[in-house]
């Protein structure tokens, strides 16, 4: 992912900072370039704006889990899983399912 196109985003972001879809396109795109720390902190603010995004709770866990924070990941998922269970999302639900299970086996 591109430096411009994160700024972009940055931009987007600050212009925009009560919505949630400039969040969701920086994070994802922080993410992508590998700048993960980056990404998990701006996951949590879109979850903190949204609390009903399944989806974003669910790249939050995969996040936390490219930066070894297994605990924190399984409860992202959880919540994820949870929000998809509830909202009828069954494709979400399954990946939170399958992160979940790498994140324990990670920890055990």
């Amino acid at each position: 992912m591109s430096d411009a196109r994160i700024a972009k985003f940055q931009a987007l972001k600050a212009q925009f900072p009560d919505s949630e879809m400039p969040r969701w396109s920086l994070a994802t795109s922080l993410a992508e370039a590998g700048r993960y720390d980056e990404a998990i902190t701006e996951f949590q603010d879109l979850v903190k704006i949204k609390p009903d995004y399944c989806i974003a709770f669910v790249h939050l866990g995969s996040a936390l889990i490219e930066e070894e924070r297994f605990e924190e990941a399984i409860t992202a998922l959880e919540e994820g899983r949870r929000l998809a269970v509830d909202q009828g999302h069954n494709a979400p639900k399954q990946e939170a399912e399958m992160l979940i299970e790498q994140a324990r086996e990670e920890l055990d």
